[in-house]
Protein backbone atom coordinates (compact mmCIF):
# COMPACT_ATOMS: atom_id res chain seq x y z
CA UNK A 1 0.00 0.00 0.00
CA UNK A 2 1.41 3.38 -0.93
CA UNK A 3 1.13 6.58 1.08
CA UNK A 4 -1.55 8.07 -1.16
CA UNK A 5 -3.83 5.05 -0.71
CA UNK A 6 -3.21 5.03 3.05
CA UNK A 7 -4.12 8.72 3.33
CA UNK A 8 -7.23 8.21 1.21
CA UNK A 9 -8.35 5.24 3.31
CA UNK A 10 -7.62 7.19 6.50
CA UNK A 11 -9.79 10.08 5.34
CA UNK A 12 -12.62 7.67 4.45
CA UNK A 13 -12.39 5.99 7.86
CA UNK A 14 -12.49 9.35 9.69
CA UNK A 15 -15.50 10.47 7.63
CA UNK A 16 -17.39 7.21 8.22
CA UNK A 17 -16.65 7.21 11.96
CA UNK A 18 -17.67 10.87 12.20
CA UNK A 19 -20.93 10.15 10.37
CA UNK A 20 -21.71 7.18 12.63
CA UNK A 21 -21.01 9.18 15.80
CA UNK A 22 -23.19 12.03 14.51
CA UNK A 23 -26.06 9.65 13.69
CA UNK A 24 -25.84 8.03 17.11
CA UNK A 25 -26.42 11.40 18.79
CA UNK A 26 -29.60 12.04 16.77
CA UNK A 27 -33.05 10.69 17.59
CA UNK A 28 -34.02 7.84 15.25
CA UNK A 29 -37.38 6.11 14.88
CA UNK A 30 -37.24 2.55 16.24
CA UNK A 31 -38.71 0.56 13.40
CA UNK A 32 -38.50 -3.21 14.06
CA UNK A 33 -37.58 -3.92 10.43
CA UNK A 34 -34.89 -1.25 10.43
CA UNK A 35 -33.34 -2.48 13.68
CA UNK A 36 -32.67 -5.92 12.17
CA UNK A 37 -32.00 -5.04 8.53
CA UNK A 38 -28.51 -3.65 9.19
CA UNK A 39 -27.19 -6.55 11.27
CA UNK A 40 -28.65 -9.11 8.86
CA UNK A 41 -27.17 -7.45 5.77
CA UNK A 42 -23.79 -6.92 7.47
CA UNK A 43 -23.79 -10.50 8.72
CA UNK A 44 -24.64 -12.06 5.35
CA UNK A 45 -22.05 -9.97 3.50
CA UNK A 46 -19.51 -10.70 6.25
CA UNK A 47 -20.08 -14.46 6.01
CA UNK A 48 -19.77 -14.34 2.21
CA UNK A 49 -16.54 -12.33 2.50
CA UNK A 50 -15.16 -14.72 5.13
CA UNK A 51 -16.00 -17.68 2.88
CA UNK A 52 -13.96 -16.08 0.09
CA UNK A 53 -11.01 -15.37 2.41
CA UNK A 54 -11.10 -18.86 3.93
CA UNK A 55 -11.00 -20.46 0.48
CA UNK A 56 -7.32 -19.53 0.32
CA UNK A 57 -6.46 -19.67 4.02
CA UNK A 58 -7.01 -21.84 7.06
CA UNK A 59 -8.28 -21.09 10.52
CA UNK A 60 -5.68 -21.87 13.16
CA UNK A 61 -6.10 -21.65 16.92
CA UNK A 62 -4.91 -18.04 17.09
CA UNK A 63 -7.39 -16.95 14.43
CA UNK A 64 -10.29 -18.75 16.12
CA UNK A 65 -9.34 -17.24 19.48
CA UNK A 66 -9.07 -13.71 18.10
CA UNK A 67 -12.32 -14.06 16.14
CA UNK A 68 -14.06 -15.30 19.28
CA UNK A 69 -12.63 -12.42 21.32
CA UNK A 70 -13.79 -9.95 18.67
CA UNK A 71 -17.27 -11.49 18.58
CA UNK A 72 -17.70 -11.43 22.36
CA UNK A 73 -16.44 -7.84 22.63
CA UNK A 74 -18.61 -6.68 19.73
CA UNK A 75 -21.75 -8.24 21.13
CA UNK A 76 -20.98 -7.03 24.67
CA UNK A 77 -20.39 -3.46 23.55
CA UNK A 78 -23.58 -3.60 21.48
CA UNK A 79 -25.57 -4.73 24.52
CA UNK A 80 -23.98 -1.94 26.58
CA UNK A 81 -24.77 0.61 23.86
CA UNK A 82 -28.40 -0.46 23.88
CA UNK A 83 -28.47 -0.15 27.67
CA UNK A 84 -27.10 3.39 27.72
CA UNK A 85 -29.25 4.56 24.80
CA UNK A 86 -32.06 6.97 25.48
CA UNK A 87 -35.51 5.78 24.44
CA UNK A 88 -38.64 7.91 24.19
CA UNK A 89 -42.21 7.70 22.94
CA UNK A 90 -43.11 10.76 20.90
CA UNK A 91 -45.73 11.42 18.23
CA UNK A 92 -46.99 7.83 18.46
CA UNK A 93 -43.66 6.16 17.83
CA UNK A 94 -40.59 4.95 19.71
CA UNK A 95 -37.37 6.83 19.17
CA UNK A 96 -33.86 6.18 20.42
CA UNK A 97 -30.42 7.68 20.36
CA UNK A 98 -27.22 6.11 21.57
CA UNK A 99 -25.76 9.46 22.60
CA UNK A 100 -22.21 10.42 23.43
CA UNK A 101 -21.64 7.61 25.94
CA UNK A 102 -22.71 4.99 23.41
CA UNK A 103 -20.52 6.66 20.80
CA UNK A 104 -17.60 6.52 23.23
CA UNK A 105 -18.25 2.79 23.72
CA UNK A 106 -18.28 2.32 19.97
CA UNK A 107 -14.96 4.18 19.65
CA UNK A 108 -13.46 1.98 22.39
CA UNK A 109 -14.61 -1.08 20.44
CA UNK A 110 -13.00 0.35 17.33
CA UNK A 111 -9.70 0.88 19.19
CA UNK A 112 -9.81 -2.66 20.59
CA UNK A 113 -10.57 -3.99 17.12
CA UNK A 114 -7.49 -2.21 15.75
CA UNK A 115 -5.45 -3.83 18.53
CA UNK A 116 -6.87 -7.25 17.64
CA UNK A 117 -5.94 -6.68 14.00
CA UNK A 118 -2.36 -5.73 14.93
CA UNK A 119 -2.13 -8.86 17.08
CA UNK A 120 -3.65 -11.00 14.32
CA UNK A 121 -1.17 -9.76 11.73
CA UNK A 122 1.73 -10.39 14.10
CA UNK A 123 0.74 -14.06 14.58
CA UNK A 124 -0.14 -14.61 10.92
CA UNK A 125 -3.92 -14.79 11.40
CA UNK A 126 -4.78 -12.57 8.45
CA UNK A 127 -8.35 -13.85 8.26
CA UNK A 128 -9.09 -11.91 11.48
CA UNK A 129 -8.15 -8.66 9.72
CA UNK A 130 -10.35 -9.38 6.69
CA UNK A 131 -13.28 -7.24 5.63
CA UNK A 132 -15.59 -10.18 6.37
CA UNK A 133 -14.45 -10.37 9.99
CA UNK A 134 -14.94 -6.62 10.40
CA UNK A 135 -18.46 -6.81 8.92
CA UNK A 136 -19.36 -9.72 11.22
CA UNK A 137 -18.08 -7.68 14.19
CA UNK A 138 -20.28 -4.76 13.17
CA UNK A 139 -23.27 -7.08 12.66
CA UNK A 140 -22.89 -8.51 16.17
CA UNK A 141 -22.49 -5.03 17.64
CA UNK A 142 -25.62 -3.70 15.93
CA UNK A 143 -27.57 -6.87 16.78
CA UNK A 144 -26.65 -6.55 20.46
CA UNK A 145 -27.77 -2.93 20.48
CA UNK A 146 -30.96 -3.86 18.62
CA UNK A 147 -31.88 -6.62 21.06
CA UNK A 148 -31.71 -4.25 24.03
CA UNK A 149 -33.51 -1.39 22.26
CA UNK A 150 -36.29 -3.66 20.99
CA UNK A 151 -36.76 -5.05 24.47
CA UNK A 152 -36.71 -1.63 26.13
CA UNK A 153 -39.29 -0.28 23.69
CA UNK A 154 -41.41 -3.41 23.78
CA UNK A 155 -40.97 -3.85 20.02
CA UNK A 156 -40.99 -7.63 20.29
CA UNK A 157 -44.69 -7.44 21.14
CA UNK A 158 -45.29 -5.15 18.15
CA UNK A 159 -43.51 -7.56 15.83
CA UNK A 160 -45.46 -10.52 17.22
CA UNK A 161 -48.75 -8.63 16.79
CA UNK A 162 -48.01 -8.03 13.10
Amino acid sequence: MNLQNAVFEGVIVVLVVGWIVYRQTQWQVLDPMRIWRGPIVLGVVGVLQMKTVLAGDTLDGAAVGLLTLSAVLSLGVGLAMGSVSQVRWIDGQWQARTGWLGSALWLVLLAVRIGVEVCARSVGAGVVASVGAILLMLALNRAGRGVVLARRAGLSRLVAAD
